[in-house]
């Protein structure tokens, strides 16, 4: 990740986004840790 902010702030990028699923704590956890802040929320209600 390091190296993708790296390469992408070298050719000017200003941001990164990423999607991540809500059930995810771990990669959440980890993109948090990185710097990464929530900038959206999706839900959704399965119907049955």
């Amino acid at each position: 990740m390091i190296l993708g902010e790296e390469y992408a702030r070298a050719r000017g990028a200003r941001s990164l986004g990423l999607n991540v699923f809500g059930f995810n704590t771990a990669a959440r956890a980890l993109y948090e840790s990185l710097g990464f802040e929530t900038a959206a929320v999706t839900m959704h209600k399965r119907l049955r």
